[in-house]
């Protein structure tokens, strides 16, 4: 398997008041890579480890986290490993297109898509609506972050959730649910 190991995420320096105030959905954007320490703070702002006991930035249903930020870009598909700050690939294949039905242009031209997936064995015995309600605080954290750090991004669900797991080359019980797709602004 190929591990990729992030630096230290860039830093968030923008305020939570001016974030909230700038936010913005934006899908024009270029086709310039991201840098890994700008991939490392989305990464560390939607699913950071912010303590020894493995709290998370973000809530999670009955602190189950059972919902985990892979990131596909055109060298494949690769799932974030937060206590190791590091992305393991699961396919080199560039499966970017499966992750929409509609915007094959945007997701092809923005260097990165970051989904997020359910794993429906751990969280079996929560309300079915949790994993939604983390993917989506998930989302905003992107969202505060890619503002931070000058990015244009945005929310998306759209997409074909079987197609993407195969393609992703994911187990049965793990299903895409919410997408994050996030490039420099045009």
């Amino acid at each position: 398997m190929t591990t990729i190991q992030l630096p230290e995420p860039q830093a968030l320096t923008m305020t939570l008041g001016d974030a909230l105030a700038r936010r913005r959905t934006n899908r024009e954007c270029t086709d310039e890579a991201l840098c890994d320490k700008d991939l490392a703070a989305l990464l560390w702002a939607c699913a950071g480890i912010t303590s020894e006991d493995g709290r998370r930035t973000v809530p999670s249903t009955l602190d189950l986290r059972a919902v985990t930020a892979y990131v596909l870009r055109a060298d494949g598909a690769w799932r974030f490993d937060p206590e190791k700050n590091a992305l393991e690939q699961t396919t080199a294949e560039d499966v970017r297109e499966l992750s929409t039905s509609y915007q094959y242009e945007y997701v092809k031209k923005a260097p990165v898509t970051i989904v997020f997936v359910a794993d429906r064995e751990r969280s079996k015995n929560a309300r079915p609506t949790g994993v939604f309600v983390d993917a989506g605080t998930m989302g905003q954290a992107c969202y505060l972050a890619a503002t931070s750090l000058g990015l244009a991004g945005c929310v998306r669900a759209s997409f074909d959730h079987d197609a993407l797991r195969n393609g992703m080359k994911l187990a049965e019980h793990m299903e895409p649910i919410v997408l994050f797709t996030v490039g420099r602004p045009a």
